[in-house]
C-alpha cells in the first residue's frame, strides 16, 4: 500500500536526509513517486512513474529534489497502485484550486466505491483513481459549504471534518490523506496510522509525520491512530503544532 510523507515547519526547509530514508524504507511502493512543496506561496509538484527506489540507488530526480526543496511544508507520496494505470497522472500529490488557494493532496488507502463520484467541477486530468474523486469529493463539500450565503459559516476544521464523515458514510473504505493550501496542513485516517516526530536531534527539524509505522528514525515517533470504536481521527497542524485534534 502506499506510503507518505510530511515535513511541516515555521520556516523552509529541505529534506536531504529524511526524503531519502522515505524512499528506502517504503521501498515496496514501485507504482511512482510525487514530491510537492510551495514556492513564495505557489504550488510546485514533481512526479515520477519510476520507483524512487531500486536496487540501493535513489532515484536521481528524487535525491535531487530531496536537496533542493526549500518550503514550510513538505508533502511526498510513493505509490502503490491499487486502482488507475501506472503513470505520472496517478502519481500524487495532486493539486486543484478552491477557496482562493492552491491545494495539495496525498491518499493512501483503498476506496473503490467513490470511484463512482462525478464532480460538477474540473476534475484532476487524467486520473481515474479513487485518490483523484476523493480530493474532488473534499474540494466540492468545502467549496459549497463556504459559498453559502449563511451568516452562521462554521471553521474549515469543522467542515472538512463533517465532509470526510460524510464521505466515509456514502462511500465506505480506507482512506488516509493529507491535504493542505500551504498555510495549514489537515491529515486524516481511518485505517492505518501516521507516525509523528517533532523536533528530531538526526533528521530535519520541524515536524514530520509518515504513515510508515516504524517513522524514520531510532527516535521516539508518536503513534497517531483512530481508536477502535471511532471512524477515524482528523488533525489540523500548522507550522510545528497539532493546533485541532478531533475523531469522526
Amino acid at each position: 500500500m502506499c506510503d507518505l510523507f510530511v515535513l511541516s515547519a515555521g520556516k523552509n526547509y529541505s529534506a536531504p536526509k529524511s526524503l531519502p530514508l522515505f524512499a528506502e524504507r517504503a521501498s515496496k511502493n514501485m507504482d511512482g513517486w510525487g514530491i510537492g512543496y510551495f514556492k513564495k506561496h505557489t504550488v510546485h509538484v514533481e512526479k515520477s512513474a519510476e520507483s524512487a527506489y531500486v536496487a540501493g540507488q535513489i532515484h536521481d530526480s528524487f535525491q535531487r529534489l530531496a536537496r533542493l526543496v526549500n518550503s514550510r511544508i513538505i508533502l511526498c507520496h510513493l505509490r502503490f497502485r491499487t486502482s488507475g494505470p501506472v503513470d505520472e497522472c496517478h502519481a500524487h500529490p495532486f493539486i486543484l484550486k478552491f477557496l482562493g488557494h492552491e491545494w495539495l493532496f496525498v491518499h493512501n488507502g483503498r476506496a473503490p466505491a467513490v470511484e463512482s463520484y462525478k464532480s460538477v467541477g474540473p476534475e484532476i486530468e487524467g486520473a481515474r483513481s479513487d485518490s483523484a474523486r476523493t480530493f474532488e469529493y473534499l474540494r466540492d463539500k468545502l467549496s459549497d459549504r463556504f459559498q453559502s450565503p449563511s451568516p452562521n459559516l462554521p471553521s474549515l476544521f469543522e467542515t472538512l471534518h463533517q465532509s470526510t464523515t460524510q464521505l466515509i458514510y456514502e462511500y465506505p473504505g480506507d482512506y488516509n490523506y493529507v491535504l493542505t493550501n500551504g498555510w495549514v496542513l489537515f491529515a486524516f485516517t481511518n485505517h492505518r496510522q501516521f507516525m509523528l516526530l517533532k523536533g528530531s536531534n538526526q533528521l530535519e527539524g520541524g515536524l514530520l509525520l509518515t504513515t510508515l509505522n516504524r517513522g524514520l528514525s531510532n527516535e521516539t515517533w508518536v503513534r497517531i491512530a483512530k481508536s477502535t470504536n471511532k471512524k477515524g481521527l482528523l488533525l489540523m497542524i500548522s507550522g510545528t503544532d497539532i493546533i485541532l485534534q478531533q475523531a469522526l
